[in-house]
């Protein structure tokens, strides 16, 4: 009886402690990085949550080895936003179940907005093609968002990939309940006139913004006679952004966006100080005078501490220009490495870039800063192989095609996006001003922030219809632009907590492919003999222990 009862404490005790365990919602994150700890920010929205949401994962079933990684860090994310809401109905579904047929299906998820992944996997003496749909959809009832699973940077190999997806898994579902929980978005001016980008070159960039903020179109010549009431209207935005002016700005104009600055509005500039014709040089003769362009905002930008250089930078780590070879039918088409196409890296700092890809720089400019009081930002800037022209300049196409000489990519990294922030100074201090307003300021606390080069955020067009920012139709590559411009505005409009998340330090480690091909079998040695090794230790532990047991 004694020894029953024994065995069953011994074997309900256990029991009992399990049960226990299970009841008790506790993780301890050991990461150094504190990996799976949930930000502040997002469990502030989560428990903000007022109604249910529900959560379709479309990246499931039968994956590859680095997506089924991907594929349990989700389901770690998920489980530990669970534990702080309700409000969550999460499906993993996997889009192949049931389907008759791949392509069928992948048309299908396409119309949706979700296009497949296609993993491409070298089994020794054949190439395995493995479609998957890194997405996620969350629903509200109302309205449906998608969610991205699957972080890509150009020069990223398929594991830097997952790790860089891992890390950003958090922003990706923390912004999507940002969109849905948003009640009321700030609004900001786009500016319509000094021939500023077309719509359709803008289209993606301002779709992009439209979930955070409402655009308003703002003409500042709208009301040329009256320009105390187009700054009274101007004063009505936080910011005003301005895509590639190629038109002057009268006095009058320039004093209305000093005085604009001067009140606290803020300023976004993508500004090109060198003209290049790029329908001459891609289209007819093959080449185009580059020009120096004054748009009468030199001295303003002067007084503000920077000043844009009427040069060229050309860039040694650059993007490649497809042209053809041949003539006809025999022609081919190749890419060629472009330097005035240059890949800029965002620096890395407390504002952003810590997660971030290569942006495509068009035909920059460098940007020289001054002395003042103002605190200056470098964003980005071209690489430590770099070269600046003067201009006026020709440039011709065929020069894609030659060789390039690194002894004339001499200088060091080129300034191509600034911030500015501080006290500024008014441009027309001390001067006579072109009209007159009530309440004229000489000093104003504001942000401005300029980019060299016109078309960093100008979409490339397809049939009339806007592409992908940072898609180029001609080499199929993706450049980080859009999101890196998404992080400028934000910072501008003050949306930290976006930023904060975003730029998430992960460290994941990486296993290095090559090493283990020249170790394979030594690692396939030591992987048949260890388990039977431990096997005849354990054996011979417990052999021994029976022996002085029951030995005598």
């Amino acid at each position: 009886m004694k020894n029953i009862k024994q065995e069953l404490k011994n074997l309900l005790i256990p029991l009992l402690l399990i049960v226990i365990a299970q009841g008790i919602d506790y993780r301890w994150d050991v990461t150094q990085d504190q990996r799976y700890t949930l930000n502040d920010n997002t469990k502030i929205l989560l428990t903000e949550l007022e109604q249910p949401l529900k959560i379709d994962i479309f990246l499931t079933g039968q994956l590859p080895a680095h997506y089924l990684r991907l594929h349990r860090e989700i389901k770690t994310l998920i489980s530990g936003m669970e534990g702080l809401t309700d409000q969550l109905v999460v499906s993993f579904v996997d889009p192949f179940e049931g389907s008759v047929s791949t392509q069928a299906l992948i048309d299908e998820m396409t119309q949706f907005g979700l296009p497949p992944e296609y993993i491409i996997a070298d089994q020794k003496q054949a190439l395995e093609q493995t479609v998957v749909f890194p997405w996620a959809m969350i629903n509200d009832g109302n309205k449906s968002l998608r969610i991205p699973l699957l972080e890509k940077v150009l020069g990223d190999d398929e594991q830097q990939k997952i790790n860089r997806s891992i890390a950003q898994l958090e922003f990706h579902f923390y912004e999507a309940f940002f969109k849905i929980n948003q009640k009321q978005k700030p609004t900001l001016a786009v500016l319509t006139s000094h021939g500023t980008s077309e719509a359709v070159k803008i289209a993606d960039f301002m779709r992009s913004l439209q979930p955070y903020y409402q655009l308003a179109s703002f003409d500042l010549k709208a009301l040329e006679n009256d320009p105390e009431k187009t700054l009274e209207n101007l004063r009505r935005f936080p910011l005003l952004m301005i895509s590639n002016p190629t038109e002057a700005f009268s006095e009058t104009e320039k004093y209305l966006l000093d005085q604009y600055l001067m009140h606290g509005g803020k300023q976004w500039w993508t500004i090109n100080p060198v003209a290049v014709n790029r329908d001459s040089l891609f289209n007819t003769g093959g080449s185009a005078v580059a020009v120096g362009r004054s748009l009468n905002m030199e001295s303003a930008f002067f007084k503000y501490g920077f000043r844009l250089q009427k040069n060229l930078v050309k860039d040694m780590y650059c993007a490649p220009v497809v042209l053809a070879n041949g003539s006809q039918r025999e022609a081919q088409y190749l890419p060629y490495p472009w330097p005035y196409y240059s890949l800029a890296q965002p620096r890395q700092n407390e504002l952003f870039g810590n997660q971030a890809g290569k942006v495509l720089i068009p035909f920059p400019s460098s940007i020289d800063t001054l002395n003042n009081s103002l605190d200056k930002t470098i964003l980005i800037g071209s690489s430590d192989f770099s070269q600046s022209l003067q201009t006026p300049k020709t440039i011709a196409l065929k020069e894609a095609s030659e060789k390039l000489n690194p002894a004339l990519f001499d200088q060091k990294s080129q300034i191509l996006g600034l911030l500015l922030e501080g006290k500024f100074n008014s441009a027309f201090d001390n001067r006579i001003t072109p009209v007159k307003l009530e309440d004229k300021r000489t000093t104003g606390q504001s942000q401005i922030m300029v980019f060299s080069s016109g078309a960093v955020a100008e979409n490339q067009v397809d049939k009339g219809n806007p592409l992908e920012l940072g898609y180029d139709k001609w080499t199929n590559n993706f450049y980080f632009n859009k999101v890196f411009l998404q992080q400028t505005v934000h910072h501008l409009m003050g949306n930290h907590k976006l930023l904060q998340l975003q730029n998430k330090g992960v460290e994941l480690p990486h296993l290095d492919f090559q090493k283990v091909e020249q170790q394979s079998r030594l690692l396939k040695i030591l992987m048949l003999l260890i388990p039977l090794a431990i096997l005849l230790i354990l054996g011979a532990l417990v052999f021994r222990w029976r022996i002085r047991r029951f030995g005598q």
